[in-house]
């Protein structure tokens, strides 16, 4: 198996080896780029060890590598086994730029929820930068944070994301400049936690509150379908106007059904103060993705839109990981932002939605590609409904949308498929049952990945057209609904199945707006040679067949 088999074309992707979380984002206004950190592994498939890679663009879309902004510490270092996810901001210091590389500092492993907490695992560092991200240097008083606040009871102590939150300084009635340190934790035996610090410096911190508290195994609402799980991971907040959201990651327990027990939810809700301390009481949430993306970040870019990455790991088997060199990606920018809607009293108790009865209006939050992402496009190659059966590519976008629907119709497209379709993938839009779901269930004839068939609830409104946005990407399909809505699946073909179809059940394709477009710009357009990365300047395959990668020190400059 080759090293680009099932490698994305136009998705942000490591040079080679195990990447996951996505963990340091910023636009940097003095050099008009943006820094795009995430955990890598050189030198495995596998995960654990990680530190930071690094990369940096001009536009969100084509990317350059850069040297890892920080690895490893020294034997006996409070970080020797690993450098964790975290956050970066930009400050402005004695008249000079600085960006604050937070991460959590990882002593001892393991690290689970289920295992024993080791003491001493997980601290809380920082390092800096005052060259705009060329060098970094850690702090010499680091850790900043060295002991959990349910100490040996936590199930984690992790990924410091920080940034002012204007809303709750107000309500605390301090200064609005006041940054928050949000950090995902668990109590073991009773649940899941949000701990929040505050700092006036960005490096003494006072822990301000355990902003939210819940029980494992519990549901998030009374009428919600999702259960807390066992702790929280890769935890955010913003405010949007006077509307308050937590972003968090959840680990659940072995029964969950969901990729590596995982999911992610938006949260809505208002501060209270419980023994004088802020609380975070939920009014709404829902799904920031119903497929396999993880591992969520948050950042402002260049005219203070709020965007959203995330990991899109392998759904993969192991043997085929490890044959093609490397493991995970990330899924394209998303644009959070809110919606606002006259209330629908048919689907007014669902629980995306925030209902104030006075203003006669209900909120969520909305999810969509950001804009930047539509300069992946080549308009030369437009493809009309006319001519999309004749496609044969596994790199395109398609945008859709079906006019006036009764709510009774199921819309499907067919991506990946052979030319006898014996191997493909369906994307379905069940409207009638008010589902939307990536079938894999005929996607690997060789069973190469995962055949779950994976799926979430959508809902139109009232009057409401569907439109609808697809990538495929080879190995990764980003599924976008009404700009509410995302699903991320992971396929591996075991034919050269390039092929579509679609099936709209009969309905009048007069009332269809369709655009797609074939042969999604490069990510990287400085890392290949031909159609060969020159990053896999370090991979190799050996006699049986299997990817193997170079570890090399990795050195920050």
């Amino acid at each position: 198996m080759s090293f680009t088999r099932f490698r994305p074309t136009s998705h942000f992707i490591a040079p080679h080896s195990w990447s996951n979380d996505p963990c340091g984002a910023v636009y940097v206004p003095e050099t008009k780029e943006y820094l795009f950190c995430y955990q890598w592994n050189p030198g495995t498939t596998e995960g654990g060890n990680s530190a930071w890679g690094m990369a940096k663009s001009k536009d969100l879309v084509t990317w350059t590598d850069c040297s890892p902004p920080i690895t490893n510490g020294a034997a006996g270092s409070y970080d020797q086994k690993g450098v964790f996810s975290g956050s970066i901001v930009s400050r402005v210091i004695d008249g000079k730029t600085a960006l604050f590389l937070f991460y959590t500092s990882v002593s001892r492993l393991p690290i689970h929820w289920s295992k024993e907490y080791l003491e001493g695992c997980e601290s809380q560092s920082v390092a800096f930068s005052t060259d705009y991200g060329v060098s970094w240097h850690r702090y010499e008083n680091n850790p900043l944070l060295s002991v959990p606040p349910k100490r040996e009871l936590s199930t984690g102590w992790r990924d410091p994301f920080v940034s002012p939150w204007t809303t709750l300084s107000r309500f605390l009635g301090v200064d609005e400049a006041t940054d928050y340190m949000m950090i995902a934790s668990g109590e073991r035996g009773r649940g899941s936690a949000l701990h929040l610090y505050s700092s006036n410096n960005l490096l003494g911190w006072d822990l301000c509150s355990t902003i939210l508290e819940v029980e494992t195994n519990t549901p998030v609402s009374p009428t919600s379908s999702f259960i807390w799980g066992m702790n929280f991971e890769c935890a955010s907040f913003f405010n949007i106007g006077e509307s308050n959201y937590i972003l968090v990651g959840i680990e659940e327990d072995i029964p969950s059904t969901r990729h590596n027990r995982h999911l992610t939810l938006w949260l809505r809700g208002e501060f209270v103060l419980e023994n004088g301390k802020p609380k975070f009481n939920i009014l709404s949430h829902g799904m920031l993705d119903f497929g396999i993306l993880y591992a969520i970040h948050i950042f402002r870019d260049a005219e203070g839109r709020l965007l959203q990455l995330g990991w899109a790991d392998e759904s993969a088997n192991a043997k085929t990981i490890k044959q093609q060199g490397w493991a995970g990606c990330i899924a394209h920018p998303r644009e959070l932002y809110e919606i606002s809607k006259p209330i629908a009293d048919s689907i007014s108790e669902e629980d995306i939605w925030y209902v104030d009865e006075k203003a006669g209006r209900m909120t969520a939050l909305g999810i969509r590609p950001a804009p930047q992402i539509s300069q992946v496009r080549d308009s030369r190659t437009q493809i009309p409904l006319e001519n999309f059966k004749s496609i044969r590519s596994k790199n395109y976008e398609i945008k859709t949308t079906f006019k006036k629907p009764t709510g009774t119709e199921e819309f499907t497209f067919n991506v990946r498929q052979s030319p006898n379709k014996e191997e493909l993938t369906k994307i379905i839009f069940d409207l009638a049952n008010s589902t939307i779901s990536v079938d894999r269930s005929k996607s690997s004839l060789e069973n190469l990945g995962s055949s779950f068939t994976e799926i979430g609830r959508f809902t139109l409104l009232p009057d409401e057209d569907l439109d609808i946005r697809l990538f495929v990407d080879n190995s990764i399909i980003e599924v976008y609904a009404n700009d509410r809505f995302a699903l991320t699946s992971r396929i591996y073909p075991s034919l050269e199945s390039l092929g579509v179809d679609y099936d709209f059940g009969g309905f009048e394709e007069e009332n269809v707006g369709f655009w797609c477009w074939e042969g999604l710009k490069d990510a990287w357009p400085t890392r290949r040679e031909g159609s060969v990365e020159s990053s896999a300047e370090d991979v190799t395959v050996d006699e049986k067949g299997v990817v193997q990668v170079m570890e090399r020190p990795i050195v920050v400059v």
